[in-house]
């Protein structure tokens, strides 16, 4: 994304009047290379001097608003974002005047505007305003070198950042359908790729997954073709179709699309997106009990966590919890112990997740209970029974099998009594299940 507004941000220089006199010319000339140098006070200086000579200029209109268009970006790159806005809003008004619309240089002003308003979070102006940018760059049959379809996908991020899902991916799919029929300006795959995948994350959220699946295998193919594309559009296509996949009950071609990415990322930096990836691929070999390749992948998960900085995070209360389940179900308490207890004490210290919390700390006590070491099992199935006691009823039946593990330690440690103080809450809760 900041890859791409940058770009945006810098696409003024394509914009120049038909013809300029000699000195307004030099003058914008000398006063972009002082903003390409980062010289923003000489930049500014200067384009006041070559806006003075358009004022005097009975036809300087056309002159004044690309002035005025670079004086907009020197005032951006100082912080001077609402002088900015003024400066592009007078740019396009003057530009308005001067020229016949559908025009190219106003489709590029338009833009420009519009990269400004969403840059300073002006969202439903630059929505409008690039709209409008899109239009006049079809009517003048022009992708302004590109800029068309930068504004198509800057304005879709807009519509998804407004909640406005619907309008995004119609103008998604409307921009991919009628690019086919466009030889003389065609997509570009990056600009494609990105727009499969707004799309693609709408669908996934609506449900829409075989027609997020489609897309993407389609792309896909496409990226297979132009290494470019792929090295910055593959592993976010990956991760998509892999919840794509895992969403349409697909779990082995889930699980096969994550491989593909974690071979993919395996010498990248480390992401929270591989983490997650990671931890996924270790559910699916734990599920089929294949547990020392769960645990590989467990392991993977915790060292680009530590990687991150991230040991104190709810992921990695996750995947600890996850490990020690594993490392419990193959008879290692001393490891299994480690994990778990690492993992219910980040639990405890967020408390924000109480299912969670109870569930690390039955299994805690499962393996206290079967050492025999009753103080702390009766410790952590208390533990177990309290977080169950602040979820919804939906959990009542795991509340009814803590209870009952509570019960039973009760009474292989000999203390009746205790046991027989939860029999009313058991028999209650198995008559409402």
């Amino acid at each position: 994304m900041s890859r791409i507004l940058f770009y945006l941000f810098l696409s003024f220089y394509s914009l120049y009047a038909s013809a300029a006199d000699n000195s307004w010319q030099t003058l914008q000339t000398q006063a972009t290379d002082a903003f390409k140098a980062e010289d923003y006070q000489t930049a500014e200086t200067t384009i006041k001097q070559a806006i003075a000579i358009t004022e005097k200029a009975d036809n300087g209109a056309a002159y004044k608003a690309s002035s005025l268009n670079l004086l907009a970006f020197i005032q951006e790159a100082q912080g001077q974002h609402e002088q900015a806005m003024t400066s592009l809003s007078t740019a396009v008004s003057l530009a308005k005047q001067a020229l016949a619309s559908p025009d190219e240089q106003i489709a590029t002003l338009l833009f420009n505007r519009g990269v400004l308003l969403q840059k300073n979070n002006h969202l439903n102006k630059a929505d409008s305003v690039l709209d409008e940018s899109i239009e006049q760059f079809q009517l003048s049959h022009s992708d302004g070198g590109g800029k068309l379809w930068q504004a198509i996908l800057l304005r879709a991020q807009i519509l998804i950042s407004l909640g406005k899902q619907p309008q995004a991916l119609n103008l998604i799919s409307d921009t991919l359908s009628d690019a086919t029929d466009k030889a003389d300006t065609p997509l570009p795959l990056s600009i494609e790729s990105d727009l499969v995948l707004l799309a693609a994350d709408i669908q996934l959220n609506k449900d829409q997954c075989y027609q997020a699946i489609n897309s993407l295998e389609h792309l896909k193919k496409k990226l297979s073709h132009d290494t470019t594309s792929a090295a910055e559009n593959l592993p976010a296509l990956l991760n998509l179709l892999s919840r794509a996949y895992e969403k349409s009950g697909q779990a082995d071609k889930a699980a096969a699309t994550r491989e593909q990415f974690v071979q993919l990322q395996n010498q990248s930096t480390p992401s929270m997106t591989m983490v997650m990836q990671l931890n996924e691929l270790g559910l699916y070999q734990q599920q089929r009990d294949n547990l020392k390749q769960a645990e590989q992948y467990y392991q993977q998960a915790l060292s680009q966590l530590s990687a991150l900085g991230k040991q104190q995070s709810i992921e990695q209360a996750t995947i600890l919890g996850n490990l020690g389940s594993i490392q419990l179900a193959q008879h290692n308490a001393k490891a299994a112990e480690a994990s778990l207890k690492q993992s219910l004490e980040l639990y405890q210290h967020i408390r924000e997740h109480p299912l969670q919390t109870a569930r690390i700390a039955g299994y805690l006590g499962t393996l206290y209970y079967n050492k025999r070491d009753f103080a702390k099992a009766e410790t952590a199935f208390l533990t177990a029974v309290e977080n169950l006691q602040k979820t919804t009823p939906e959990n009542d039946g795991s509340l009814l099998l803590a209870l009952q593990n509570l019960q039973s330690l009760y009474i292989a440690w000999g203390k009746s009594e205790k046991a027989a103080a939860y029999n009313l809450t058991i028999q209650d809760l198995k008559q409402r299940l």
